[in-house]
């Protein structure tokens, strides 16, 4: 009898444990993380193309895309989030010529074809690359390509794109969008001032203790602006201080007058960049050239995606 008794114990024993682990592996919310991937089907007028992305929209690869006529390109950086406006994966991109021409701004003239990338509310986190062609015949008397903008037109006015890239050999010009819509090439008629180039130069000279002390991630670089790798830094990092201006502070710190600074963190070659995290506590560190895809990889240590 005792052992009759015994072994019914443990028959309840293992019945109750069956039932816990069932109901642990039922529930919802210890369930894996979507790791699947997925293909979005990117129409580029008329040009179809194919990119990959995982459950949450992070894109699988770096990847550059252009139109089979060479007017529009897109290039969006591995891990970017593509998300439509309710904040879901990508299904699609489709990017057509729009034949409707909204009234330019004043003093300002449409020098290329608008371009309607859709689907419309639709975010990139962070920014791609959107590259467009202009036609120089169109360019108004007294401007040349240095002239051209790429402008957005949001809601029922044009916004002008802080950022640019001009590759006046090939005609077209490079800027770095967050949201779907509509964008095209414009050549103002007069000189205009635009965040971008007070932001270029004000963004990245912030001091290192005005960075350190704001709340936000730094990217520092320890530089000289005579040194070849250093120059080669330049561009990359006032682009990063643009994409990432609410985000991440990049100041460029001159070695020459910043002495105190360049020995108080042991900056031994130039150029030297440190990633510190919002507390100004040092992350990394690196030496040298370091290309803009590489810094991406890094960031997420300062909680930047």
């Amino acid at each position: 009898m005792r052992y009759i008794c015994r072994y019914w114990h443990i028959s309840i024993l293992l019945a109750l444990s069956l039932i816990w682990t069932v109901s642990c592996s039922s529930n919802p919310s210890l369930s894996p993380a979507d790791t699947s991937t997925r293909q979005v089907n990117v129409d580029l007028v008329g040009s179809s193309h194919t990119i990959s992305i995982d459950g949450q929209g992070r894109l699988t690869g770096n990847t550059q895309i252009t139109s089979s006529d060479g007017k529009v390109s897109l290039t969006i950086n591995k891990d970017a989030m593509l998300l439509d406006e309710d904040r879901q994966p990508l299904r699609f991109i489709k990017v057509a010529v729009d034949p409707t021409i909204p009234v330019p701004p004043k003093d300002a003239e449409i020098v290329g074809e608008i371009f309607d990338i859709k689907p419309q509310g639709a975010m990139a986190n962070p920014s791609l690359r959107l590259t467009l062609k202009y036609d120089t015949s169109l360019f108004p008397n007294g401007t040349n390509e240095n002239d051209a903008w790429i402008f957005g037109y949001i809601g029922e006015a044009w916004e002008l794109l802080p950022y640019k890239q001009i590759d006046i050999g090939a005609h077209r010009v490079t800027t770095t969008i967050t949201r779907f819509g509509k964008y095209s090439v414009l050549a103002p008629t007069k000189p205009i001032k635009t965040s971008t180039s007070v932001s270029q130069s004000s963004l990245t000279s912030i001091t290192l203790t005005q960075a350190l002390t704001n709340g936000k991630p730094t990217l520092a670089e320890f530089g000289r602006g005579t040194c070849i790798p250093c120059k080669e830094m330049k561009p990359i990092l006032e682009n990063l201080a643009i994409e990432y201006q609410n985000r991440l502070n990049v100041p460029i710190v001159s070695v020459d007058e910043y002495r105190d600074l360049t020995n108080y963190y042991k900056v031994m070659a130039i150029p030297t960049q440190i990633g510190f995290d919002s507390s100004g506590k040092e992350v990394f560190r690196h030496v040298g050239f370091w290309s803009k895809d590489q810094i991406l990889t890094q960031l997420t240590k300062l909680s930047i995606k």
